[in-house]
Order: structure tokens, then C-alpha cells, then sequence
């Protein structure tokens, strides 16, 4: 199962990762096939910025449509049942999962239980193995204010 952690719409029967750019769409693409549907290659200036060279090599396309173009726009988040609780997962590495939990009311206890590591003021995060993992699900949130 791919990580997917963004926000995604659907475009000409497709989905696609969407970011907000100047009131429109900027639709975001791995797949060259996309530039038969008007995408344009993405180019790195390496100079400008300090891009890693994992990101130099990875294609990436995109396209700037009307929003009245696109689909619903939605948030995409990975979550896991880890030991009977529901956690956020933050990346996948490794062949682990990055397990997230922010110092909250309910969030506490259970950083102290599972041991998790303080990598921010309110961040907390552990490596688990993917197969000590009880099931990864996606949560999927609408955000019709995208454009607003």
C-alpha cells in the first residue's frame, strides 16, 4: 500500500495531488503519460534551491486548470491500528512505519505507553515495523473551502 498524506481531486477521470495556486488548480503528476493531457515537466533549479538529488531525479508534471474543471477536493491521510490504538502515520521508511501523535489530552498517555520520541515542542514519533501493524487505513476529509 502506497502512503498517501495530501490533498487530492479528480481530473478527467483521474486523481491527482492539488495544490492552490493563485485561485486555480495545480494539478500534480508522476506519470508522463499526463503530458498528452497538457501537463508540462516540472524542472528543478538546483542552484536556487537545495533540492536532494532523490528529488532531482523524480519526474514530476504538472497542470494549472480553472477550479470549476476539477472534482471534489480532498484531504488524504494514513492512519494504522497499532496495539489496539489508532495512530497517524507519517511516512513509511525503512520498512516501518513513522508513527505520529501530538502531546494531547488523549495523545499523553499513549507516548509514554509506546515509548514515542519528542522530535518538536508538541511532535512525538516512533518507528514500528510494518508487520507489527494491525491494519493501515486511509481517512478521506472533504474540503469544499479548497478555493475560498
Amino acid at each position: 500500500m502506497t502512503i498517501r498524506n495530501d490533498t487530492y481531486t479528480m481530473y478527467k477521470g483521474k486523481e491527482y495531488r492539488i495544490l492552490y495556486h493563485d485561485g486555480m488548480a495545480k494539478l500534480v503528476s508522476k506519470n508522463a503519460e499526463d503530458l498528452e493531457k497538457g501537463f508540462v515537466e516540472k524542472v528543478y533549479d538546483a542552484k536556487q534551491f537545495k533540492y536532494t538529488p532523490k528529488q532531482l531525479a523524480e519526474k514530476i508534471y504538472t497542470l494549472i486548470v480553472p477550479p470549476n474543471e476539477v472534482g471534489e477536493v480532498y484531504s488524504i491521510k494514513p492512519y494504522c491500528l497499532y496495539q489496539g490504538y489508532e495512530f497517524f502515520i507519517l511516512r513509511e521508511e525503512n520498512g516501518h512505519y513513522i508513527l505520529s501523535e501530538s502531546h494531547t489530552v488523549t495523545g499523553g498517555p499513549l507516548i509514554e505507553k509506546f515509548d514515542f520520541k519528542r522530535v518538536g515542542k508538541y511532535e512525538y514519533e516512533k518507528a514500528v515495523k510494518k508487520e507489527d501493524v494491525d491494519l493501515v487505513y486511509e481517512k478521506k476529509t472533504l474540503m469544499p473551502n479548497f478555493f475560498k
